[in-house]
C-alpha cells in the first residue's frame, strides 16, 4: 500500500512515521519540508496511489481559510486514480470535504468517490468518517497506530463540526459566568464560592469568570455565526456569547475607574494602567476578540497612559495600539494594575510593591494577602466589610 502525504511547513510529520503502510512517500512541490520521510517534488506520484492524506493548515491568521486545500484538490484531481482514498487530515469548518469534493469531481463522474476525513477531538481520541466503508476502513488501518482511541461518525460534517463545537462550548459556560459575574457584584455575591459549591452537582460544570484569550474559542463560535449567516439560520445565542465575553473587557475598565475614583480620588486620565498579559495561545493569532486588545483601546481612547507587559507580543503591535511594552518590574509604578491571563509570574505579583489599585480577571491571587491594596476580582469586586451581611 502506496500512502503519498500532500503536506505544507505546518504539518507535523513526525506523527506520520507511525501510520500503518508499505510506503510512505511527503509530497513537496517547492522542496522547503523537512522530514525524515521519503519526499517527491513532481505531481506525477500521485499516479497509481492507494492513499493522499491532506494536512494544509486551513487556520491563517487566526481564521479558517481552505485556500491552500482548494488548491491541492485542484492540483491532483486530474491524476488520481478513482480507486484511490483521499484523506483530509486537517480542522475545518462543517461541509469544507463536501466543497473539496466539488473541486476534484465537479461534474460528478466518479460514483462513489473514495473521500474520508480525520482530526483529533482530543489528546487520545481521533474521530474518522468517510463516504463509504472502504474509505473509513482504509482510514482506520492507517491510524490506528497513532492512536488509542478511534471514533467514528456517520457522515463527514458531524465529524468536521465536533473540535467547532467543543470550543463554542467553552466560550458559552465562560459569557455564562462572565454575565454572572457583573450581576454578582451589585447582588454583593462571591461568585467564585458559589460557582464551586454549585459544581457539586454532577451535571453542573460552571467555569470562573475570565476574558477569552484563546483564539481557537473565539474563532469558532465567530464560525458559528457565518455558517448560520451562509445558509440562512438564526446565529443569536452565537452572537450574544461574543458580545459578552467581549464585553468583559469594557467591565474590567469600570472596575478600575471606580476603584481608582471612589478611592484614590483620580480621574481616568490622571492615571497609569499597567496591563499583563495579552494572550493565553503561544503567540497572538489575531487581534480581533481579544478582551485585552480591547480594554487597551478602551482606555487609550480616554487619555489614559497604558502600559502592557506580555514577552510574547511584539512591542509593534502594543505600540499599535497607543500603549507602551514593559517589563513586570515596572508595573509595580502604575497607579492601576490590571492582570488578564494566568500566567505563573502574575500569580507571584508582591502586595508591598502594588502602589495604589489591582484587579485581576480571574481568581488568582489571595484577597487575605492584598488585604490592605485596593484589590477585587471578576465577580467578588464590592465584597468589602459592611456591605455583606
Amino acid at each position: 500500500m502506496k500512502t503519498i502525504i500532500y503536506a505544507d511547513y505546518n504539518t507535523n510529520l513526525g506523527q506520520y512515521e507511525n501510520i500503518i503502510s508499505d510506503e510512505i512517500i511527503v509530497y513537496d512541490k517547492d522542496g522547503s519540508i523537512e522530514t525524515k520521510l521519503p519526499k517527491e517534488t513532481s505531481t506525477e506520484i500521485f499516479k497509481n496511489v492507494d492513499n493522499i492524506i491532506f494536512t494544509q493548515n486551513c487556520i491563517i491568521n487566526g481564521e479558517y481559510n481552505i485556500k491552500s486545500l482548494e488548491e491541492a484538490c485542484t492540483q491532483i484531481r486530474d491524476i488520481i486514480s478513482n480507486d484511490t482514498v483521499l484523506i483530509f487530515d486537517t480542522k475545518v469548518p462543517p461541509r469544507t470535504v463536501y466543497k473539496m469534493s466539488k473541486v476534484i469531481d465537479e461534474y460528478g463522474l466518479i460514483p462513489d468517490i473514495n473521500i474520508a476525513y480525520t482530526t483529533e477531538i482530543k489528546h487520545d481520541t481521533r474521530v474518522i468518517s468517510g463516504t463509504n466503508e472502504n474509505s473509513i476502513n482504509r482510514t482506520i488501518s492507517l491510524y490506528e497506530n497513532m492512536t488509542q482511541n478511534i471514533k467514528t461518525t456517520k457522515h463527514i460534517q458531524t465529524a468536521e463540526a465536533i473540535t467547532i463545537l467543543q470550543n463554542a462550548y467553552k466560550d458559552t459556560l465562560i459569557a455564562l459566568s462572565n454575565q454572572a459575574a457583573i450581576l454578582s457584584e451589585a447582588l454583593t455575591i462571591d461568585l467564585i464560592e458559589a460557582i464551586d459549591l454549585a459544581n457539586l452537582e454532577e451535571d453542573v460544570h460552571l467555569k470562573y469568570p475570565q476574558p477569552i484569550q484563546e483564539n481557537k474559542i473565539s474563532r469558532d463560535t465567530n464560525e458559528l455565526i457565518n455558517l448560520a449567516n451562509e445558509y440562512g439560520e438564526a446565529s443569536q445565542i452565537f452572537e450574544t456569547i461574543r458580545s459578552t465575553n467581549n464585553y468583559v473587557a469594557y467591565h474590567m475598565a469600570y472596575m478600575a475607574e471606580k476603584e481608582l475614583f471612589l478611592k484614590e480620588h483620580l480621574a481616568m486620565f490622571e492615571t497609569t494602567v499597567a496591563i499583563l498579559g495579552i494572550t493565553n495561545d503561544e503567540t497572538l493569532k489575531t487581534e480581533k476578540d481579544n478582551a485585552s486588545l480591547i480594554l487597551i483601546d478602551d482606555f487609550v481612547q480616554r487619555d489614559v497612559e497604558v502600559w502592557v507587559h506580555d514577552d510574547k507580543i511584539p512591542e509593534t503591535i502594543i505600540e499599535n495600539h497607543g500603549a507602551k511594552k514593559i517589563t513586570l518590574e515596572e508595573a509595580y509604578d502604575a497607579d492601576c494594575i490590571i492582570i488578564m491571563t494566568d500566567t505563573p509570574e502574575y500569580r507571584k505579583i508582591n502586595p508591598e510593591k502594588v502602589q495604589k489599585v489591582i484587579i485581576t480577571a480571574q481568581p488568582l491571587l489571595s484577597a487575605d494577602e492584598f488585604k490592605d491594596k485596593e484589590f477585587s476580582s471578576v465577580g467578588q469586586y464590592r465584597l468589602k466589610k459592611g456591605e455583606m451581611l
